[in-house]
């Protein structure tokens, strides 16, 4: 971390301690993703005829929600997130199919929280992979109807959150941010991604996959 940011953060956090003070409040906080960074994550990318294809990107869409209980300053929750990921790269002549990828990306936190304020409030805190958490790819290649379908294994990963919040009425509503960062190694034993890949027709990391989402997030909360 930087100098201008590590003292960024020593004014910052006595700021909001000053500004939000100690809460004495029980809250159940939901929020949900409304918003994606937009930023190419896929995985694969197509080495042949390069110069004489196109390659288009959709946004990556992300669903879900958070659910945090927080006992007076400090809680725990649970957020599962989908993330889809779709990238196609097509011929300039003809406009026939070269690669079609798409990707989807379930992930399971467990999240430790910590909060400060009643009437405003501040809460921050960092999520570990759960179970049940996976990185499926579908490749379609053109050439076949058939999906080259890719698992990926060894998942872990982490995630780091904060949310603001105005409280009124016993009421919350909030506003959020949530990064996470995924590694995760592609199983491609007897694919035929791993044939093209030797072939040198295709190219993505044998391992050390990272994928990092980014999402801005609203929510309710109830206070007691």
């Amino acid at each position: 971390m930087s100098a201008l940011r590590f003292s960024s953060l020593i004014i910052l956090f006595p700021i909001l301690f000053a500004a939000c003070g100690r809460s004495d409040l029980i809250r159940i906080r939901l929020l949900s993703p409304i918003s994606e960074t937009k930023k190419d994550h896929s995985i694969f990318s197509n080495l042949t005829s390069v110069s004489t294809s196109k390659t288009t990107s959709a946004d990556p869409k992300t669903s879900g929600g958070s659910l945090y209980f927080l006992f007076k300053s400090i809680g725990l929750g649970y957020t599962k997130l989908t993330t889809i990921i779709e990238k196609e790269a097509r011929s300039t002549t003809g406009d026939t199919l070269i690669l079609k990828e798409k990707t989807t990306l379930v992930t399971n936190f467990t999240d430790l929280a910590f909060g400060i304020g009643e009437n405003y409030s501040f809460m921050w805190g960092a999520g570990v992979l759960a179970g049940g958490s996976k990185l499926d790819t579908s490749l379609n290649y053109g050439y076949n109807g058939e999906p080259d379908d890719l698992k990926h294994k060894d998942l872990s990963g982490h995630s780091l959150f904060l949310v603001l919040g105005h409280h009124g009425y016993g009421f919350e509503t909030l506003l959020g941010f949530r990064t996470n960062s995924i590694k995760a190694e592609i199983e491609d034993s007897g694919s035929s991604a791993k044939t093209l890949k030797t072939e040198a027709k295709l190219n993505y990391e044998s391992t050390g996959i990272r994928i990092t989402t980014n999402q801005l997030q609203l929510g309710i909360g109830f206070t007691f």
